[in-house]
């Protein structure tokens, strides 16, 4: 590695929202908010009068940086949001609908890595319903100066985790194990994989999703778009054509090397399909194809072999974008960031996303500048010299640009 080469570049770009906006969730539901005064209103399922608003407290203040950690000279302290109906009576909310309110609040809050809120009890009927789910899904927790059990800090790396996110409204689209059969991860029983590259036990990995489900979805709000990720199907004539369009193109190919064949192209397919440890997927943008990724199991991949020290369920990804208009800093970035998003949200057993590019592709740098991962070092495959980089899950959910 040259030692010009820069090992961390990467700066967080704050996305600020327009005082009006609307989102499509997974499910195609769509959310509405508006904001004046500091007041955010939020409108569900094509309501037009708002359902939940936060509006800013009064006088109560509550302390924001880490309890027992921050000695109490440098403790940080910011004004409560009261999180309340925008009905005129008390009225029972959903905890679906408390979710998608949390949504737009995160959008909008996201210089904010903690946010004092109170749950306003006299406008909920279901108010003790409301803060069971907030505190056993992790969302929020009472801290330890607050006045009564109301009064809680709102985590914006739980709600990016997944907690309490509704099945339907998830950026997961198939789950394996599914939450109505398990709430539980996949469970741990080893297994073992030896191949030309790998020889190793690893835990046994869950099934994939059928080929053609969709596997991610996420609204890209810099760029008022739906990202969705859809498993590969070969035997999809569309998914076929665009993916060998893609890998018999030069400038793909240079990053790739799987020019060739049609019978080439399917193999390669039917190989990946058959290997429990990756899964390969399509990238979309509302629904227009737009290039290829695969998210694996770094243990049983040659990436474990040759770099060591990774974990059971650390993970990996590659992405190429083949069509040029979907090309882009902010495209770029939001595919990446979704990929990895998705490997932490599919085990949280997952404390490193690693990626191995070619260490002389043009690439590398954008990673270096466009993720929050480090660059840990240059090493040798087989076939290629690569970069090694590391992204952390405390790191990834404290500094992504996930909007």
């Amino acid at each position: 590695m040259s030692s010009s080469t820069k090992t961390s570049g990467y700066v967080r770009e704050e996305y600020v929202a327009p005082l009006e906006q609307t989102f499509t969730l997974p499910d195609k539901s769509t959310v509405r908010s508006t904001e004046s005064d500091g007041s955010i209103h939020v409108f569900l399922s094509g309501s037009e009068t708002p359902v939940l608003r936060f509006t800013p407290h009064p006088s109560r203040i509550l302390r924001t940086s880490p309890h027992g950690i921050v000695n109490n000279n440098r403790a940080v302290t910011s004004p409560a949001v009261t999180l309340e109906s925008a009905a005129s009576s008390p009225t029972e909310v959903s905890t679906d609908d408390i979710w998608s309110a949390l949504y737009t609040l995160w959008i909008r809050r996201t210089e904010n890595e903690v946010l004092p809120i109170i749950l306003s009890s006299a406008s909920f009927t279901n108010a003790s319903t409301i803060l069971t789910y907030l505190t056993h899904t992790g969302l929020a927790f009472c801290p330890p100066d607050a006045q009564n059990e109301f009064e809680l800090l709102f985590i914006r790396a739980a709600f990016w985790q997944g907690a309490g996110a509704p099945v339907s409204k998830h950026w997961l689209r198939t789950m394996v194990p599914h939450p109505s059969i398990s709430s539980f991860p996949f469970p741990f029983h080893t297994s073992f994989t030896r191949g030309e590259h790998v020889l190793t036990t690893h835990p046994l990995r869950p099934p994939k999703p059928a080929p053609g489900s969709v596997i991610y979805s996420r609204y890209i709000f810099t760029l008022g778009e739906q990202l969705t990720f859809t498993h590969i199907d070969a035997n999809n004539s569309e998914h076929f054509a665009a993916y060998t369009k893609w890998q018999n193109s030069e400038r793909v190919n240079v990053g790739w090397r799987e020019k060739g064949p049609d019978e080439k192209h399917r193999q390669y397919l039917a190989d990946r399909l058959a290997d429990p440890h990756i899964m390969g997927f399509i990238v979309a943008w509302n629904g227009e194809f737009a290039g290829y990724g695969e998210m694996s199991w770094v243990k049983e991949d040659p990436m474990g072999t040759y770099v060591g020290g990774l974990g059971d369920y650390d993970q990996g990804t590659h992405l190429l974008i083949g069509e040029e208009k979907f090309r882009g800093r902010h495209r770029f970035t939001a595919v990446m960031t979704s990929m990895k998003h998705a490997c932490f949200l599919r085990d949280p057993r997952t404390e490193v996303v690693v990626g191995e590019p070619r260490a002389d592709l043009p690439i590398v740098p954008r990673l270096v500048a466009y993720l929050p991962q480090e660059l840990n070092r240059e090493f040798e495959f087989p076939h290629k010299r690569a970069v090694y980089f590391a992204l952390r899950r405390e790191r990834f959910f404290q500094a992504a640009m996930l909007n």
